[in-house]
Formats: structure tokens, sequence, C-alpha cells
């Protein structure tokens, strides 16, 4: 890699660490290109070389968050024998990712916003909604088993994750350890149910 090559890849990873920051603290929409150039060093121009505008710029954070998180899944669900198991540490994984996340506010207002490029916000929206694709293959996999009901793993997989966020918008300003047990009881009653036996 040529030394201007490489000095660009430091440019733009040094962007990238700043605008995190200043999202993460400000908000999405009290962060200007302004605020991003004054914290970085850099000018409008090479700001702009690296990211066409804010909204590029944000959408590549969130992609570069969601690739690590997913990265972090696949080592971590290994540790895991069944379906079950695995059903249950996803949805505390993703609470997890949900109370610790640096651009969760930024990318609320985002994903609120009117103002939005559609193709970007359409982006952003399979991005976010993606993890239900996760529950897919463990809802699969625990049919293939024996250790789930025959269903369509597709549906039950769109089903919990409508859950697993209505949990986690009800209960985000519970403690922590409330939110997590709350969590597991939504597992709980989604595999066993509530109808007397």
């Amino acid at each position: 890699m040529s030394k201007r090559r490489l000095d660009g890849e430091k440019t733009k990873q040094h962007i990238v660490e700043k605008a995190t920051e200043l999202f993460s603290q400000k908000g999405y929409f009290a962060t200007s290109i302004e605020d991003i150039c004054q914290a970085t060093g850099a000018s409008k121009g090479s700001l702009y070389y690296h990211f066409k505008n804010k909204e590029q710029l944000f959408l590549h954070l969130l992609e570069k968050q969601y690739n690590e998180w997913a990265e972090l899944w696949k080592e971590k669900v290994k540790q895991y024998a069944t379906s079950v198991e695995k059903l249950y540490a996803l949805a505390a994984f993703l609470l997890e990712d949900f109370l610790s996340h640096p651009l969760k506010r930024a990318g609320e207002e985002f994903s609120g916003s009117q103002l939005a490029d559609p193709l970007i916000m359409d982006q952003v929206l399979a991005m976010l909604s993606s993890s239900y694709t996760l529950y897919t293959s463990i809802f699969q996999e625990g049919m293939a088993r024996g250790e789930f009901a025959e269903a369509d793993p597709e549906e039950l997989a769109m089903i919990l994750e409508g859950f697993v966020n209505g949990l986690i918008n009800v209960g985000f300003k519970m403690e922590e350890e409330r939110l997590h047990a709350l969590m597991k009881r939504g597992i709980d009653v989604l595999l066993h149910g509530i109808v007397a036996r």
C-alpha cells in the first residue's frame, strides 16, 4: 500500500473514531459536519473525499458496529450446545448490545427522521432488523433436532424480534439486572407458554 493511500486510510479511521464519539455524545442531529471537521482536524474536502455526506458517514459507522457485533456473536454462539441455549443467549446478547451501543441514541434519532435519504434509511432499517435472521437459523436448527415443534421459522423469528424489541422499549428505564431477568422470562414464556396444563 502506498504512503498516500495509507495516510488516507488513517485519516478515514480517525474520522470514524471521532464521529462515533460525537454522535454518541450529542446525537445525530446535533452533530454537524463542522463539529466532525473540528474534532478530527480534517478539512471538509477531506471528509467529503471519504464520505459523500453525514448520512453516508453515519451509515458507515452503523455498518462497522453491526459487523463487529455479528463477528462477536459468531464466536459466542459456539459456547452453546442446544438451540434453546442459543435462543436465550442471543436475546441476552441483543439486550447487552442495546444497553452498551455507542450509537444507540443517534440511531434512534436517525431512524425516526423524516428528512433522511430514503435509500439510506432503507439500508439502516434493513441492517437494524437483520438480527431476526439469526433467530431464523436457531429455529431451523431447533426444529431439525426436535427441540422445537414444526412451524414457519421466519414467522417465529419476526415474532421474537418484535417481542425482544418490545421488551427493550418497555423496560429501557429499568435497572439492567431487572431488564435481563425480564428478557429471560420473555423467552421462558415464548418456549413454554402461559396456558395452564
